[in-house]
């Protein structure tokens, strides 16, 4: 380059194509990318910065039980990218044997907690999926809350425990409907229960006023 582009070029009056021809000598850039000058969600869904959620992307195996029979249990996949159209992370569920139940939508990682939420919403309907962040075990577990649609057009609000678990290279976990005869059909309830044993999620109930008398003259 001449000694006047230099001159320019220290001054900072240069075109992209001479910052291009620098970076490719100091094999460098001097340019943030889009998503650098995007990485920070917005506040309503928790303003959290790229960089410190970029661990969260991957696929996930997800299961509850199922609202109709909770004998059984409903397993798929969920998979969480960063969108740099919404600008945060989203998630997409995919291997729904109940496909018509699948859902997409936006992941809120409130400032401050240990939880993440995974909220979607269609026609006024909104469901919502609340999760610890991972584990040692990259396991999150927490409660869904939602609709049941168990025949027409009957509707009823439902609560259920839940797991996502994040997929290791070429795993291949069991989809579907899981019943108790299913192969991982124990290894999938065991991990569900500790949403309860383990208090990631807690249930409650108001006791019966003849167990609150009772409980209250057995005390010393």
């Amino acid at each position: 380059m001449s000694k006047s582009t230099i001159e320019k070029l220290f001054q900072g009056d240069f075109t992209d194509r001479t910052l291009n021809k620098v970076e490719g000598v100091l094999k460098t850039s001097f340019q943030r990318s889009s998503r650098a000058r995007q990485e920070t969600a917005s506040k309503s869904v928790g303003g959290y910065v790229f960089e410190a959620v970029e661990y969260l992307q991957g696929d996930y195996l997800c299961v509850r039980p199922m609202f109709a029979n909770p004998s059984n249990l409903n397993a798929y996949l969920i998979s969480i990218v960063w969108s740099d159209e919404q600008n945060c992370l989203v998630f997409e569920e995919k291997s729904r044997f109940d496909a018509k139940y699948r859902q997409v939508g936006t992941v809120y990682i409130p400032f401050g907690t240990s939880f993440m939420n995974l909220v979607s919403s269609a026609q006024g309907n909104v469901r919502t999926i609340l999760l610890s962040l991972p584990d040692a075990e990259d396991t999150l577990r927490g409660i869904i809350s939602t609709l049941s649609n168990p025949k027409g057009s009957i509707y009823i609000p439902v609560t259920a425990p839940i797991f996502l678990r994040k997929l290791r290279a070429a795993e291949e976990p069991e989809f579907g409907k899981i019943s108790p005869e299913s192969r991982c059909y124990e290894e999938y309830r065991s991990l569900l229960m500790t949403v309860l044993t383990e208090e990631f999620g807690i249930f409650a109930v108001p006791q019966p006023a003849v167990q609150r008398r009772l409980g209250t003259a057995a005390k010393p």
